[in-house]
């Protein structure tokens, strides 16, 4: 197949790499990388499940399952809201945010192997334009 300069088509091969090389280094945490953006936000505040299901752009019901493997964990509880008995929010617990820190590390280390081939400058410059782009999202 011939390599293609299309940005899109080579932000999609290297988004799947990176995705692919997380699930690796995750797996042993017993986290996947559809994961990170929970325990991410979780970590800010506790949120309602409504909410993480609209902040991570998933149908509430997947919300519910990755919740229940991250609860497995240990990594986050549910509390009703003092505000609002209805609701149930979803709370990090102490065992969750040192599973984060690990899962950022591993995050990292995806970063650093992805990045390894630029030079410090050009890694800089990839991070920039690379920000800039995910800002008009």
């Amino acid at each position: 197949m011939a390599q293609t300069t299309n940005v899109a088509h080579l932000l999609k091969r290297l988004g799947d790499h990176a995705h692919r090389r997380l699930a690796v280094l995750l797996e042993p945490l017993g986290l996947r990388p559809r994961h990170l953006g929970l325990l991410a936000l979780v970590e800010e505040a506790p949120m309602a499940q409504l909410d993480l299901a609209r902040a991570v752009g998933v149908a509430p019901s997947v919300v519910v399952d990755m919740l229940d493997e991250l609860d497995a964990l240990g990594a986050v509880r549910r509390v009703r809201d003092r505000a609002d008995r209805r609701r149930q929010l979803v709370e990090l617990t102490d065992a969750g945010r040192a599973l984060h820190r690990k899962a950022n590390a591993r995050l990292a280390d995806v970063e650093t192997e992805m990045i390894a081939p630029l030079s410090p400058s050009a890694a800089n410059a990839l991070r920039k334009a690379l920000t800039t782009l995910a800002a008009q999202l």
